[in-house]
């Protein structure tokens, strides 16, 4: 009887730490090694607001035999979004708790030290870093900061565009908390610059503050080279308009046990589901280059939008979008 095949996971993160539970439900014969970097942040988890389409993300959960409602903090049946009143189906979720439970109290080892050369496939779960498949300049590449205040909730989440490109955000968590950040493709010190213009006047506590380096480009091939399979951020799995990673990472590893004898239907089925991203990733680079949209481009942030649980009506979709590219032609100006 073969041995089992040796797995190596490298990073813990959604992707990396759903893998790893789908994998355990579904009962292949794997000998599972976990690897991934302690992070600064006290929730130990990198910058993320929690915020997913509840619909896909109880989908996801259902099929590593988890219930999702045990991990959903609050539900919105509609965000505010430049002042605008838009239909959604979000959810904001305990990712900590999330993620642990996945994990099930399974060791992780430094990454450091690990010889790849041991395993018979390696799970690149790394985010950005990329740091076993091949790397990439692929952009655009966002800046993200991010505060935890202590802070009555408002009723709905609430996202404003920057001028300078790339928004901010509130996000409740729970009744008394809020995730307050901004992103931006210029730096870390515009993201904070427009992070302290939503903090504007507010003497909540800070329970604590993070940042990242988010690449928001779409699918980054190849998703598969030797060994080595590459899952969520490590092969570009982050929405470039909004940001959202956290089902399309969940939505990778999934793919990728369904795939797990075929690395080209598996790199197939996730370029269908995602390249809309590398398209939005195209406008927004135009966008920053000082090009205005054309009307294709409209259609696009429908699909991210989607993807995060909010569903405008057309004419609500081109509303925002103009606005929004007006206010940054408008920024590039003064």
């Amino acid at each position: 009887m073969p041995a089992p095949e040796r797995i190596a996971i490298m990073g813990c993160g959604s992707g990396g730490s759903y893998l790893y539970r789908l994998l355990r439900y579904r009962n292949l014969d794997l000998n599972i090694t976990l690897f991934d970097q302690p992070t600064a942040n006290s929730c130990g988890i990198k910058c993320c607001a929690w915020g997913v389409s509840h619909p896909l993300f109880a989908q996801l959960c259902a099929e590593a035999g988890i219930d999702s409602e045990a991990f959903i903090i609050s539900q919105y049946d509609h965000v505010v979004i430049n002042g605008q009143r838009l239909k959604a189906d979000l959810a904001i979720i305990d990712k900590p708790a999330l993620v642990k439970n996945f994990l099930g109290g399974a060791e992780q080892f430094d990454p450091a030290a690990v010889d790849i050369s041991s395993y018979d496939r390696v799970i690149d779960a790394t985010g950005s870093e990329r740091v076993f498949l091949p790397a990439t300049d692929a952009t655009p590449v966002v800046s993200a900061v991010q505060v935890r205040l202590k802070a009555r909730a408002p009723r709905a989440p609430t996202a404003v565009f920057n001028p300078g490109g790339g928004y901010s955000w509130l996000f409740p968590i729970g009744e008394d908390e809020v995730h307050l950040g901004s992103l931006s493709p210029q730096g870390f010190d515009v993201a904070r610059e427009e992070l302290k213009k939503m903090m504007s006047g507010s003497k909540s506590e800070a329970v604590c503050s993070c940042r990242g380096k988010i690449r928001c480009h779409g699918p980054v091939t190849p998703f598969v080279q030797d060994k080595v399979w590459g899952i969520g951020e490590s092969i570009g799995l982050v929405d470039p308009v909004t940001g959202a990673g956290i089902v399309p990472a969940m939505t990778s590893a999934k793919q990728l046990v369904d795939h797990w004898d075929s690395p080209s239907e598996y790199q197939g089925v996730v370029m269908q589901r995602f390249s809309y991203m590398m398209k939005e990733a195209n406008t927004l680079n135009r966008l920053m280059a000082g090009n205005a949209l054309s009307s294709g481009d409209l259609f696009f942030p429908k699909w991210a939008l989607e993807t995060i649980g909010i569903n405008p009506s057309f004419v609500e979709l081109v509303g925002l979008v103009v606005k929004g590219a007006k206010d940054y032609l408008a920024h590039r100006k003064v």
